[in-house]
């Protein structure tokens, strides 16, 4: 790990000390989404997933992070969802797909078949199509 990757990181978790116009210093963090920023997390996802001994100081500053109880840090870290909108459910896709197949397994017709996924799971005819176009071709290969 290079010293400027090591700034990153140390800028990314504990911010810059900057002056004002007054000669008075704050803590400056870099923006969110910036390069910068972005380099900072690479490097330091690249740190975390090396078997070398995490430093001390980066492991006690990452714990106050997280910490829900610790004041001394003015941030923290939160665990969210990298995507917006309701998150996919693989095994209930997994279900309705197994559940059309069984379907059209017994000689029902696609469309029946669809139907009754989209009366027993309450799912619009355009996610169950998705979901089978999705699923279909993975259950071919496990059902052979």
């Amino acid at each position: 790990m290079t010293e400027d990757e090591k700034r990153q990181i140390i800028d990314l978790v504990c911010g810059r000390s900057v002056m004002d116009e007054h000669g008075l210093t704050h803590q400056s963090y870099l923006r969110d989404g910036s390069a910068e920023e972005l380099a900072a997390r690479r490097a330091l996802a690249r740190m975390l997933r090396t078997s070398l001994p995490l430093d001390l100081g980066l492991r006690f500053v990452l714990a106050d992070l997280i910490d829900p109880d610790c004041d001394a840090a003015e941030r923290k870290i939160r665990f969210e969802r990298r995507r917006k909108g309701k998150p996919s459910n693989v095994h209930a896709e997994k279900q309705i797909a197994e559940f059309i197949w069984a379907r059209v397994e017994d000689d029902e017709k696609k469309e029946a078949a669809f139907q009754s996924a989209m009366d027993r799971f309450g799912l619009k005819r355009s996610r169950i199509l998705k979901i089978w176009s999705n699923w279909q071709p993975i259950l071919k290969r496990l059902k052979r």
